[in-house]
């Protein structure tokens, strides 16, 4: 007999826990996902007590899942508070309800009524949580109302405590502003440098920046809570621009028209359609917003696929591009998901998009640092084969030395008529014949000609100083350009470096110079033309004595 009761009894328990398995327990911290049904809403009127929900229940159509096109619904559930704490939040996690009206109704026959969403007023800033009272140990019955859901899933519906909630709307504000401030500093900033450089891959990620700030300020209601501005259907309007600024920045940036035109065609589509589409945000908001997640999934598919082939290719700056669309796509795959129809299983699921969106776009700003390297590094490479490609220009090419082309333009530049004659500091021109190369060519070969070119340019490059310049004018010409306190020493030297030049074995080889001032001449090319004329008087003068002697032996055996 005693058997047979504790059977009954344990039945009796388990139907119990049966009947009521429905009601939420409340314990004493955290948060508590209410669990309950779905009914379609066709424009009733909440019931005046508890004692009219089962008959108003009743007549509701249950359903599991919701249109993506929107609509009207009630949510029903129970909960328990086994807990001392009686003051609660109650918070249903969705951003873009415009309107959501709750009762709690006790078993002592009291309402609490509370309007949150999109179009109410907040207790709780950038939140839809709303305060309530649950008397301890007591049981309540919970009815909302969703207007204008636009999603096949059922949001979920959360309690907090208080204490617990106030914390937890600190927290995610100060992340939610600082992304959000971040966004608007990047794309300040950017947007001034690319006034600076006129580069427009910057424009782009700057007008891509606050798009995103604008439509995350907007999804958290910040214009609602600054200025009352609770107009749901601009909501979208920068999430239509996204795709289009983007891809305006990335086909900029990841230079697809130079290696992948067929990905830069299919680009296109990412700014055609948003700004086909984009009207739907005025016309239809419940349109706009499947329209509005099709064409965001499209656009970072293609603009990932971009990425990953520009840096398969050797682009590196890519590379950071990749890892901002990665950051993008983890948090976009929960939100687009739920967007689908699947359901949001992460809390507040649009903050975590907006801190993936901050990391997408300081990882794009490292890859235009990147590029900005990069480009900088290929400058200078430039600049460098620039720079050797003039040193060539004014450089001879057989003996090393300063070439006529280099002499012209630096003549010319130091060219100055001194204040007076006697100025030690004024430029002065030595104006060298090498004597003999025709002699050398033609009876011991070029080879040895240029060998005796060489030998002299090295010779003079070795009189070179801050203030004496050598050059080779052309075939047997040379010139020097020196300070006249110079000239002594240098006419040593020159005296010096034709005995070195005979003793190396061109003994038939001489050196015939002029010297020009810069104050007995009116410019550049007059002082040329005396230190040429110096020249071949001197090489004349050298020559007569030479003659004469040949003549005196050519006559000696007729004399004889």
């Amino acid at each position: 007999m005693n058997h047979c009761l504790k059977s009954l009894l344990a039945a009796a328990v388990l139907l119990l826990c049966i009947s009521t398995a429905h009601a939420v327990p409340v314990g004493q911290n955290g948060a508590v996902d209410l669990t309950g049904k779905l009914y379609q809403s066709e424009g009733e009127s909440f019931p005046a007590s508890a004692d009219s929900l089962t008959g108003f229940l009743s007549g509701l159509h249950e359903i599991k899942s919701g249109n993506m096109l929107g609509g009207s619904y009630w949510f029903y559930a129970e909960l328990n508070n086994g807990s001392a704490n009686t003051e609660w939040v109650l918070e249903p996690d969705y951003r873009l309800i415009d309107r959501i009206e709750a009762r709690i109704y006790g078993r002592n026959g009291t309402a609490q009524r509370i309007v949150t969403g999109y179009q109410a007023e907040h207790d709780y800033m950038l939140h839809y949580g709303k305060n309530i009272h649950l008397p301890a140990g007591g049981h309540a019955e919970v009815l909302i109302h969703f207007e204008n859901l636009p999603f096949k899933f059922i949001p979920a519906v959360r309690l907090y405590t208080e204490h617990d909630y106030r914390h937890l709307v600190h927290f995610e504000n100060i992340l939610i502003l600082s992304a959000l401030g971040a966004l608007l500093a990047l794309a300040i900033y950017n947007l001034f440098i690319n006034r600076i450089t006129h580069d427009r891959a910057l424009l782009y990620y700057s007008a891509y920046l606050m798009a995103c700030f604008l439509g995350w300020a907007f999804m958290f209601q910040l214009p609602a809570e600054l200025f009352g501005w609770r107009d749901l259907k601009w909501q979208y309007v920068p999430f239509f621009l996204l795709p289009v600024l983007n891809t305006l920045f990335y086909l900029n940036f990841l230079r697809l028209d130079q290696h992948f035109p067929r990905l830069r065609a299919i680009s296109q589509i990412n700014i055609a359609l948003p700004l086909i589409l984009l009207p739907s945000c005025f016309i239809n908001s419940s349109y706009a917003h499947i329209l509005m997640t099709a064409v965001n999934s499209l656009w970072i598919i293609v603009a990932l696929v971009s990425g990953i082939a520009s840096m398969n290719s050797g682009f590196r700056p890519a590379r950071y591009f990749v890892l901002s669309f990665i950051a993008l796509l983890l948090p976009a795959i929960v939100i687009l998901g739920a967007n689908w129809g699947l359901s949001d299983l992460i809390r507040n699921s649009k903050m975590l998009v907006l801190l993936g969106c901050t990391a997408d776009g300081m990882l794009l700003a490292f890859a235009l640092a990147d590029k900005i390297r990069m480009l900088t590094e290929e400058k200078e490479q430039a600049l460098q084969r620039m720079e050797k490609m003039l040193i060539l220009t004014r450089t001879d090419h057989l003996t090393g030395i300063a070439n006529r082309h280099a002499f012209d333009q630096h003549f010319e530049c130091v060219f100055r008529h001194p204040d007076f004659a006697e100025d030690p500091a004024q430029l002065m021109l030595f104006l060298i014949d090498l004597d003999n190369l025709k002699y050398v060519n033609d009876h011991h070969g070029h080879a040895k000609g240029d060998e005796l070119l060489s030998l002299f340019a090295s010779a003079l490059s070795a009189l070179e100083s801050d203030s004496v310049s050598a050059f080779r004018l052309g075939g047997d010409e040379f010139t020097l350009l020196a300070h006249k306190h110079e000239e002594d020493d240098l006419m040593e030297a020159l005296a010096q470096l034709e005995k070195d030049i005979k003793a190396n074995g061109f003994s038939e080889t001489g050196i015939s110079y002029g010297i020009a001032y810069a104050c007995e001449s009116s410019s550049a090319k007059d002082m040329f033309l005396i230190a040429d004329r110096r020249m071949y008087d001197k090489k004349a003068s050298k020559r007569q004595p030479q003659e004469t002697q040949a003549n005196a032996w050519d006559a000696a055996p007729d004399m004889a």
